[in-house]
């Protein structure tokens, strides 16, 4: 049976997913135009895969209903929190950073309901 917990983690996992091929979307163009791999992926978009990856896998495991789940994904979404914190306190212009500060308040919506119903 799906409850509201397990649904909040299935989405978590989808949202974490596709900001995770939204980073990969443009490393992708970059080294399609000729930039090596090494210069398309910078410190920020490494940040992004990897607050996304445990994103993904957090909800995964939330969904899953196990233990450390919700915890997980409260590590990714405070990751990507920053990460949207980062690019604003660069001064990035914000079609750059729109999608992340969309994504990881979706993020925080979803972990709160992790976090806070209790897990069956």
């Amino acid at each position: 049976m799906l409850t509201y917990r397990r649904i909040a983690g299935l989405v978590l996992a989808i949202l974490s997913g596709w900001l995770l091929w939204q980073g990969l979307e443009g490393v992708l163009l970059m080294t399609s135009r000729g930039s090596s791999l090494a210069q398309a992926v910078d410190l920020l978009n490494g940040w992004r895969f990897l607050a996304a990856g445990i994103g993904i896998i957090g909800g995964l495991l939330a969904a899953a209903n196990t233990r450390f789940g919700a915890t997980l994904s409260l590590l990714g979404t405070l990751l990507f929190a920053a990460l949207s914190a980062a690019f604003i306190l660069a001064g990035a212009d914000s079609s750059i950073w729109m999608d992340e500060v969309i994504g990881a308040a979706g993020m925080i919506v979803l972990t709160g309901i992790l976090l806070f119903i209790r897990r069956r």
